[in-house]
């Protein structure tokens, strides 16, 4: 019997969306440690991302991932 290799378990890291009063919105994944901000919430979105791809590099593990936006405004 063949296993597929499709059927990879993917990792998910919740990101937490907050904004300040000034409107810069700021992303957190606390399990990383990773933090980003940006001007709109798809500018944080695409660093916190990117952020969490470099740390994910960095401590060798499997790159397939998804994230999990929690907005908290």
């Amino acid at each position: 019997m063949q296993h597929s290799t499709s059927a990879v378990s993917k990792k998910t890291y919740q990101v937490v969306l907050d904004k300040d009063e000034d409107g810069m919105i700021f992303a957190r994944c606390d399990e990383l440690h990773a933090n980003a901000e940006g001007k709109t919430e798809s500018e944080a979105k695409a660093n916190i991302k990117e952020s969490i791809e470099l740390m994910v590099e960095d401590l060798k593990k499997d790159k397939s991932f998804s994230l999990k936006f929690i907005r908290k405004y």
